[in-house]
């Protein structure tokens, strides 16, 4: 139990003017914000990552989409494409192996927002596929696989980016930054 130390009355809060409607079928340049281990509701030591994802430019800034990641599982189909999922966004960030979750904030990627109807209760709701900015290969990937199954445009070059350039770009004002230093 907490003490509010005031009366609270919910009559002199205004309306909720936020939307919630899914998002329009597009590419939009998106940053992790946050993101987060957490067990499945089966509590057997199935773990996701859940990630919380904000919209950096257009219409829609600062909206935000989650997407949760299967990244230990003992169904081996919904780890799989946990992990693919994890892998397509680190190789988006030029991030070749991964040990802590914070490295992937405030850095810009694309990301392709769809929908499809959800199996268990049969609502519409957004899906989320991860590609580096500007069409390019992600970093140590080649060209011909760049992206993870968004519809990706042709690379300008069939070299890979190499992953200090990704960060020089991403350094020179690639549109990240953390929000207390906005």
């Amino acid at each position: 139990m907490a003490s509010l130390d005031m009366d609270f009355n919910t009559a002199d809060v205004p309306e909720d003017d936020r939307k919630f409607d899914l998002f329009p079928v597009a590419d939009y340049d998106l940053q992790v914000i946050a993101s987060e281990r957490k067990p499945t509701k089966a509590n057997n030591g199935d773990e996701f990552l859940e990630l919380t994802i904000e919209v950096i430019t257009g219409p829609l800034e600062k909206r935000r989409i989650w997407d949760r990641l299967n990244i230990r599982n003992s169904n081996a189909d919904a780890q799989r494409i946990g992990q693919r999922a994890l892998a397509d966004l680190c190789l988006a960030l030029g991030i070749v192996t991964l040990r802590d979750t914070e490295e992937l904030h405030f850095k810009p990627f694309v990301g392709r927002i769809g929908q499809r109807k959800n199996k268990q209760s049969g609502d519409i709701e957004n899906t989320i596929r991860y590609r580096p900015r500007g069409n390019q290969p992600p970093a140590n990937k080649p060209a011909s696989v760049a992206g993870n199954g968004a519809s990706v445009g042709a690379a300008s070059s069939g070299a890979a980016q190499p992953q200090q350039q990704t960060q020089q770009r991403v350094a020179a004002g690639g549109g990240a930054s953390r929000p207390w230093k906005r």
